[in-house]
């Protein structure tokens, strides 16, 4: 019987340290798997907008399948029109933000124009609000080119509004 409190007690302590450490973990791969998501719907709106020689959007959208307005991309839709059906406007993806993450900037709209870029440079910030991990944000900065790099950011536990 004390052999299994003591087994009991070093698991315990051993849990006592894992759990932080896992958590933290969990929240990292959620905020890098967003943030690669969104970097990835932005490069096909781009790749989108040249092979179709037309401007194509990623925009905020609480319906996916229309433009919203705001700064809290709870959601979000690529669309544009579509040169085989006569032009007519088509949703290429529609996509939201997963469980606590959000994502925030500082426009609703992003339009790529055919030569597959911006007419300035716009950046979206992916974040979890909470100190585990203590890089709790991803900035994606999509440059006049259409190219997106992203950057590790410490909010300090806080989400930009």
């Amino acid at each position: 019987m004390v052999e299994l409190m003591a087994v009991m007690v070093v698991i315990g302590v051993l849990a006592t340290f894992a759990v932080p450490g896992i958590t933290g973990m969990v929240n990292n791969s959620r905020l890098s798997g967003q943030a690669s998501e969104l970097a990835a719907t932005l490069q096909l709106a781009r790749s989108e907008a040249v092979r179709r020689n037309v401007p194509v959007e990623v925009c905020v959208s609480s319906n996916g399948t229309s433009c919203g307005s705001g700064t809290s991309w709870a959601g979000w839709i690529v669309h544009g029109p579509d040169p085989g059906n006569g032009g007519a406007d088509e949703v290429i993806r529609a996509d939201t933000a997963n469980g606590s993450v959000q994502v925030t900037s500082t426009v609703a709209k992003l339009v790529f124009k055919p030569s597959g870029q911006l007419d300035a440079q716009q950046t979206l910030t992916v974040c979890i609000p909470t100190t585990q991990p203590n890089i709790n944000q991803r900035v994606l900065t999509v440059m006049i080119s259409g190219a997106v790099v992203s950057k590790s950011n410490d909010g300090g536990g806080a989400c930009p509004t």
